[in-house]
Formats: structure tokens, C-alpha cells, sequence
């Protein structure tokens, strides 16, 4: 089986707070698209965080952001495919979050800027990370109007472990609910998602769900591995992604990717 598209999550598999993207990994990109792949970004990061990450991993294809609800260019900004919240939809996942006594913060994610009820220092590190606007509007109901991406709830792990259990049972026929890092829980459109974006990128690109490779270390990346002709899982993924995952590779700190990239292209999977 040749491979013909690579899809990368970002925090966690190539990269941390603490452990920028190495040189080695920027290498390795560069030699599977010269073997005749593409490359591409699978991320919960917004659309401008994701360009960025882009640029440092020399990825020029396609990228897919906001937790698999928006598909574009990095380069020209084209956007290929968007999946936002109908007013309806965003109306019932707001409701449904406020109907668990959630206090936690949410964060509605629209165009490129996120608005919340009231910032908080954890909003505000947030956005410098990030690279995004943030605006307080006091109540997100008004934003519902306008059809937001996506929204982000924000909590103590086992907190949102019982607000994404809540939401699945009540909502998952509904919307697209996924648990991105042990703290966000995130509600999308239902035809949103990470492994439906690639499969909308693969759809456009020619190529079939067995010719890609998966890397991921999240709850938000199970469904992509499973649907990949290759799931890999970092060794630090969480048990879900692992219990899925048809190989694993090394950490984010041993370069796990690269390593996993550099086997297979000396394997000769990707010509």
C-alpha cells in the first residue's frame, strides 16, 4: 500500500508548550512530500494558529482547523469547506450546556475571533497563545444569530468528563460533541469533525481512506485514526487513542512523528 496523504495533529503529536516542532520533523515533511505525498494539519487551533504551525512545518496543502469544521488554504486563506453551527443547532448546544449547571467558561468561536460571557486570566493566556481575539459580550445567546463554528467549554477534566457524557447522551445524534483536551469539550455542527474534514479533503484530493496516515494523541483524534488507512497514537496518547490505534509511536520529546515518518518512508510506503 502506498500512502498518499499524511494528516498531523498538532498539540501533543508534534509539538507542546514546552517542546517546539524539531528540525527533524521539518525534514522528514519536506522528504514524504518529495517522495510524492501531501501533508496535512488535522487541529482544534483556529484557522490563523493553525497557519502558523503550518508555516513552521513547511505544510503549503490544505490545512483542517477548528476541531475538523473548516478546511482552507494556508497560503491564500481560501476556505474549501466550513461546517458552523446553524442559529438553531447553536441555540440547542447552549442550552443544553446551561441545563448541566456548567459555571465554567465557554468560548464561542466565530469568524476568527472567539467572544465569552466574561474574560478570566485563563481566557486571557489563552488568547496570547493562541493568537486570536477574544471579546466578552456579556450573554452568548446574541452570537447564536450568527452562526458560530463551534463552541468550547472550559473545566476542571472531571467536570467536563460529565458534561461531555451529559451532552453525548442527550445530543450525540444531534451535534458533534468531542472532548479535546481533558479540560474543553467542544460542540460542532454534526457534519463537523476531524476524520469528516479529511474525508471531505481526501474526497477532493482523489484519494481513498486507506491511502492515509493518521498521527494523534487525543480523545478528538479516535475517530480519524479509526477511519485512516494507518492510525498512529503518540506513546502518551490517552488509552482511547491507543486502544484504536493500529501503531505507536514515540513521544512529542523523541520525536515520535519523525521517527514514525522516516520508518515508513525507508519502507518505501510512500512512492
Amino acid at each position: 500500500m502506498a500512502y498518499k496523504l499524511v494528516a498531523l495533529d498538532i498539540d501533543g503529536t508534534v509539538r507542546t508548550q514546552t517542546h517546539p516542532v524539531t528540525e527533524s520533523t521539518r525534514r522528514v515533511i519536506a522528504a514524504v512530500e518529495k517522495a510524492g505525498a501531501m501533508v496535512t494539519i488535522a487541529t482544534g487551533r483556529s484557522y490563523y494558529s493553525a497557519v502558523s504551525q503550518a508555516q513552521i512545518l513547511g505544510i503549503t496543502s490544505p490545512i483542517i482547523s477548528f476541531q475538523g469544521a473548516h478546511l482552507a488554504d494556508p497560503s491564500s486563506g481560501e476556505v474549501h469547506w466550513h461546517q458552523p453551527l446553524t442559529p438553531a443547532l447553536a441555540r440547542i448546544a447552549l442550552d443544553a450546556i446551561e441545563a448541566n449547571n456548567f459555571d465554567g467558561d465557554i468560548m464561542a468561536y466565530h469568524g476568527h475571533e472567539i467572544y465569552v460571557r466574561a474574560m478570566t486570566s485563563w481566557i486571557d493566556a489563552y488568547s496570547g497563545r493562541n493568537e486570536v481575539v477574544v471579546k466578552e459580550v456579556g450573554d452568548l445567546i446574541n452570537l447564536a444569530d450568527e452562526s458560530p463554528t463551534r463552541y468550547v467549554a472550559v473545566g476542571a477534566p472531571e467536570d467536563i468528563e460529565a458534561l461531555e457524557s451529559s451532552l453525548l447522551l442527550e445530543l450525540d445524534s444531534t451535534l458533534h460533541i468531542t472532548r479535546s483536551l481533558p479540560q474543553f469539550c467542544e460542540v460542532l455542527h454534526p457534519d463537523a469533525g476531524k476524520h469528516k474534514a479529511l474525508a471531505e479533503f481526501c474526497s477532493r484530493s482523489g484519494i481513498n481512506s486507506e491511502q492515509v496516515v493518521v498521527i494523534g494523541n487525543g480523545y478528538n483524534d479516535v475517530h480519524m485514526m479509526e477511519w485512516a488507512g494507518l492510525g498512529v497514537a503518540t506513546a502518551d496518547a490517552v488509552p482511547q487513542a491507543l486502544s484504536v490505534a493500529d501503531r505507536v509511536t514515540a513521544r512529542v520529546e523523541e520525536d515520535g512523528v519523525a521517527q514514525l515518518l522516516d520508518s515508513l518512508l525507508k519502507q518505501g510506503f510512500f512512492t
